[in-house]
This record gives structure tokens, sequence and C-alpha cells, in this order.
């Protein structure tokens, strides 16, 4: 029996949208930046999503801190950017109630008009925050595994990449995309459509991508890069001028690998740089996607050619991704398609699409139900007793 897919209908849907806010993004682990973009004391990096908004700060004693971006008198934004300096404090410039970099509260304007304000209860709030391999998530609620926990499959083989010593290259990267999140997911974690839809990159894997999936929401897929004549100028000058990088292992000295962490997280490892790669919601079939590069110190005017060719080559995939998720998001509104069928290629996707069940049980559903009875239909399967799950595991090529 082949698997089938989510169905078409919960792909524009805006109450399965809030059903998702709640019970998927609010309550996961998300990436803000990497600790090396904040060095100084009043550093900081601003993460939105969903109506949150999250500030990562430098304090004055070196420390790194995370606190919901909004004043605690009157709910204003505190800091606007993507990044900046806030200087010695967190300044609202609404009424002007003044923040220590650790978040305490420290001064009011007329304090006198507030009577019996103990300021130490009103300190900015905090967010739960951990550091993997110098890289910086936060999580608005719940109470899952840590960071740690999820990455641990993959701990030694991105161990030798040294990524708590990297530094960022280029800046932040938002990307409009007129597709729903699950379906520029979709996209990123497969491969099944490299042949057709990237005849770049399947010149320079040809037949050696492999893929798999690990507990908790964790995928990997990738392949060593084929040293062959290409007619792309940026192929073959990248495969002529990749540097040999003292600390990788051999059978990653020309490796190009992927790995994903539930819900929306990708990270795209090469020899010479890393990026994330984060899709973040922002509407029923609208989303974005949020980057950037890090990479270790190299002076090598070869490495600068590499690093310079592999964003060239990965800026046209970029391209043909939009345009592939964003046809996809056309097809899904045809009354011509319910659901699909999955290919034992798209493991990942399966792994995806079975926690996205999980979380949003009415998701499953291949009927919508009636408009404003998403949710409560929603309560009612989470209540009922787990069923045995009658769809077959996809088996994973060796």
């Amino acid at each position: 029996m082949i698997p089938t897919t989510l169905p078409a209908w919960i792909y524009n849907n805006q109450e399965i949208f809030a059903l998702e806010r709640e019970a998927i993004f609010l309550r996961t682990w998300q990436l803000v930046g990497h600790v090396n973009e904040l060095k100084q004391p009043g550093d900081f990096l601003r993460f939105d999503l969903l109506g949150e908004s999250a500030i990562l700060l430098r304090d004055r004693d070196g420390a790194l801190r995370a606190f919901h971006n909004v004043c605690r008198h009157r709910a204003y934004r505190l800091l606007e950017g993507d990044a900046g300096n806030c200087g010695r404090n967190v300044r609202c410039r609404y009424h002007g109630f003044v923040y220590e970099l650790d978040g305490a509260l420290k001064a009011v304007p007329s304090e006198d008009s507030f009577p019996g304000l103990d300021k130490s209860e009103y300190g900015l709030r905090p967010l739960e925050m951990e550091i993997f391999m110098g890289l910086v998530f936060i999580r608005f609620g719940g109470d899952g595994p840590s960071i740690a926990e999820q990455l641990a499959p993959y701990r030694e083989a991105l161990g030798f990449y040294r990524i708590a010593e990297m530094e960022p290259l280029g800046k932040h990267g938002h990307t409009p995309i007129a597709a729903d999140w699950k379906v520029a997911v979709e996209n990123n974690i497969e491969a099944y459509h490299v042949p057709v839809g990237h005849p770049g990159l399947q010149r320079l894997y040809g037949a050696t991508y492999r893929y798999e999936v690990k507990p908790l929401g964790v995928s990997h897929g990738g392949g060593r890069l084929i040293d062959r004549p290409s007619p792309s100028w940026s192929e073959r000058h990248y495969l002529k001028f990749l540097p040999p990088v003292e600390h990788l292992p051999e059978e990653r000295q020309r490796a190009w690998l992927y790995y994903s962490l539930f819900p929306s997280l990708a990270f795209d490892i090469y020899p010479d740089q890393i990026d994330y790669f984060q899709i973040l919601p922002l509407a029923p079939g609208k989303c974005v996607a949020r980057s950037r590069a890090y990479a270790l110190p190299d002076a090598r005017r070869e490495m600068r050619a590499a690093r310079w060719l592999n964003q060239r080559i990965n800026l046209l995939v970029g391209r043909e991704d939009k345009g592939l998720v964003e046809g996809v998001q056309a097809g899904l509104g045809s009354g011509g398609y319910r659901s699909g069928i999955l290919s034992a290629k798209e493991v990942r996707v399966q792994q995806f699409q079975t926690l996205i069940r999980a979380a949003v049980p009415v998701a499953g559903l291949e009927t919508a139900p009636e408009p404003g009875t998403v949710a409560r239909r929603n309560r009612e399967l989470k209540a009922a007793p787990p069923l045995r799950e009658s769809r077959p595991e996809i088996p994973v090529p060796a």
C-alpha cells in the first residue's frame, strides 16, 4: 500500500493555521542566530514569529539572554530591526521605561505615580534558550526534548565542522514565498525532485545522494560531489577552486549535506561554509525563508572563490525551488487534487507529515470539517483513544 500525503485543504486554511501556531511553532525550538553575531554588550538579534517577538541580548557580563521583546508597562515592542546594538540599556520609546541588559527594570519615569511599585517584579520576561555548537535557539513554550537531545544522532558528524568557531558570512536573508510553510518544508527535505527540478545539483551529485530519518523530528540527506566536466561555469570552477579543509575527514572534503529539524529548520553543510534555511509561516498559503551563512576565517583566495561560487550555485537552486513550491501551492487549490502519494525517496516528507498529524490530528482528515468547527474537531480527535497507524512505514534505501 502506497502511503498518502496530507490532504490539500490544510495548505490554505485559516483554522488549521491557528492550530499550527499554538500546537507546533510556539512549542518548538526556533533558531535565532550564532553566538558570534553578538560580541559586544548591547548587541542583539530580533526574532519574530506569528505575533510573538523575541530579543537575544549580550549583557554586560558577556552572557547571552533571551527575552520577550515587549515592555512590561503598556506592551510596546522594544527593539526594532533584525540586529543591532541597543547601547547600555534597553529603553522603551513609548514612555521611557529603561531595562538593564540582564532584563531588570532599571528606571521608570515619574516612578512616584506608581504607588508601591516593586521594579524587581517588572523586568523583561525571559524565554527558554539553548546554545548548541554556537547556534542559539529559543522556545516560546512547550516542554519537549532539548536541542542537544534532538540533534544527538548527528552531534559527531556536525562536530567535524567547528561550527561554534564560525563567523557570519553575509547578511540575513528573507525571501517571501507565495506558498504554505508546509509546502516549502516538504520541498526542502526531499531530493526526489532534484533530477528534474535542479539539473545543476543533479550534475554535482549524480547517484551519490542518500537520506535517512531519526527520532524526534530530525532527518538527513546529501551526497558527495562528482568531479566531472559540467556545462555550468559556476559548477566547474567551484570544483576546481574548492581547497582541502584540514579538519574534515576525507569523505566530507567534497560532500554537500543537509540536516533538518521539525518543524521548519534545515542546515546546509558544505566544506567551505554552512547556512541555515528556516521556513517561517506568515499566513495560510504564505511564508518566508529566513537564512544566513557562516564560515571559519580563511584568507585563501581559493576558499574565497569557492564560497562565492557556492552561493552563486545555490542562489539558482533557491530560485528554482521558489518556482516549484509556488507551483505546488497553485495546484493544491485545484478541484482535481485532494491528496497525493509518497515515493520511498520521500521518507523525510513522510516523517514530517506524520509529525503534523500528531500535533494537529484534524490535519489528517481527507475532507475539511465545516467552517468554524476545525478546532472543535481537533480537540475531539486528540481526546479519542489512539488508533493503530495504518500507513506503512516507507523503507529507507541503504
